[in-house]
C-alpha cells in the first residue's frame, strides 16, 4: 500500500523498487490522496497488471491507507512511503520469515538512511535482533519507519485498523496495537531491506505537532494497557524526547535540541545515562550550539555523518 500526496519528486523510484521485487505475486495499490502535482501523470504511466490506483480527495495518509486496505486482497500487507525505496528481495525475506514462524503477526527489517538525491548519509536504523513485545516497543520504537513493516492483514483488522486521527504516528500506533494481540508476535529481520529517504518536506519536521500526537498515542495506550504503560512510561518519554531532539538537531535548532535532551534526562535519569545514544546526541547538539558552523560540519564529517540540509 502506497499513499501519494504531491510526491512526484520521488514517486517513480519508490514504485519501481516495488516492481523490481524478486517475489512477484503481489498487488501494488497506490492511493492518490488529492495530489495537485505530477503524481497523477506518473501513475498513469504505469502499465502493469499488478498496479492499481485509487484516487480520492485529500484525507491524509492513514485514511488513504485504510481505503487501500479495504481494496486489497492479500493475506499480508506492506506499507511504502512515497519517497522511500525497497531492496529487491524485501518481500521475499519477510514472507520467508512468516513461513518459518507462523506465530508472528508483524515483521520489520534494518534499513539505511539516504538524502534527497539518494546518497548514503552514514546513518543506519537500530540494529535490533529477535522478537519484541508491547512494553519494549513502547519504550523504544525500533521498527522506525512505515516502509519497514509487513503485517498480516487479519492482525490489522483484529487490532482495530489504521487510526485516521494520527497522521504522524499511525504506524507506531498500529504496531503497538498489533503487539497487544499476543506475546512476542513481532520480529526483526537483521538485514538492510529498505532505504529511508530524509528530506525537508517531511511531516516529521513539525515538532510541535509531533509532540501533541505522541501524547495522543500514549493516552490511547493507557486505555488499552494501563499496567504495561505504567511500567515503562518514564523510559518511553525519555527515549521519545531524544528522538525529538534528533529532529531538532537535523533542522539545526541546536538550543531546542538541548532543551529536549534535558527533558529526556529528567524523565528517567538512570536510563538516560546508561544509553550511549544520549551521549552521542548530546555531544552533537553541544557542538552545533557552541562551535562555528564550518567547524561543526567538519566534526560531523569526521564522525562519518553526512547530513542532508534543506
Amino acid at each position: 500500500l502506497v499513499c501519494v500526496h504531491n510526491g512526484d519528486r520521488f514517486l517513480a523510484a519508490a514504485l519501481d523498487s516495488v516492481l523490481a521485487q524478486s517475489y512477484t505475486d503481489f498487488e501494488l495499490i497506490v492511493v492518490d490522496d488529492g495530489s495537485t502535482d505530477r503524481s497523477g501523470a506518473i501513475l498513469d504511466g504505469y502499465d502493469d497488471r499488478r498496479v492499481r490506483v485509487i484516487r480520492q480527495q485529500q484525507r491524509g495518509a492513514p485514511a488513504a491507507l485504510q481505503a487501500g486496505l479495504a481494496d486489497a486482497s492479500g493475506a499480508y500487507v506492506s506499507f511504502l512511503d512515497q519517497d522511500d525505496l525497497w531492496m529487491n528481495d524485501k518481500l521475499a525475506a519477510h514472507l520467508e520469515l512468516f513461513a518459518r514462524q507462523p506465530d508472528l503477526d508483524l515483521t520489520f527489517s534494518w534499513y539505511r538512511i539516504i538524502g534527497e538525491s539518494g546518497q548514503e548519509i552514514g546513518v543506519r536504523s537500530n540494529r535490533f535482533r529477535g522478537t519484541i513485545d508491547f512494553r519494549a516497543l513502547l519504550t523504544d520504537f525500533v521498527i522506525g519507519a512505515t516502509s519497514n513493516v509487513v503485517v498480516r492483514r487479519d492482525a490489522i483488522e483484529r487490532a482495530g485498523g489504521i487510526d485516521p486521527a494520527l497522521p504522524r504516528f499511525y504506524d507506531f500506533d498500529l504496531c503497538l496495537r498489533v503487539a497487544l494481540l499476543r506475546p512476542h508476535n513481532i520480529q526483526a529481520i537483521p538485514r538492510d531491506l529498505m532505504l529511508y529517504r530524509r528530506h525537508g518536506g517531511q511531516l516529521t519536521r513539525d515538532l510541535a505537532a509531533m509532540r501533541r500526537e505522541w501524547e495522543q498515542v500514549l493516552e490511547k495506550m493507557r486505555r488499552l494497557a494501563p499496567r504495561d504503560v505504567a511500567r515503562v512510561e518514564s523510559r518511553s518519554r525519555s527515549n521519545m524526547n531524544r528522538y525529538f531532539a534528533c529532529i531538532a538537531y537535523e533542522s539545526e535548532q541546536f538550543s531546542r535540541a538541548l532543551a529536549l535532551l534535558r527533558e529526556s534526562f529528567l524523565h528517567s535519569p538512570a536510563h538516560f545515562l546508561a544509553d550511549s545514544r544520549n551521549w552521542w546526541t548530546g555531544a552533537a547538539c553541544l557542538s552545533g550550539f557552541l562551535l562555528p558552523p564550518g567547524l561543526h560540519r567538519k566534526l560531523e564529517r569526521l564522525a562519518g555523518l553526512r547530513r542532508e540540509r534543506s
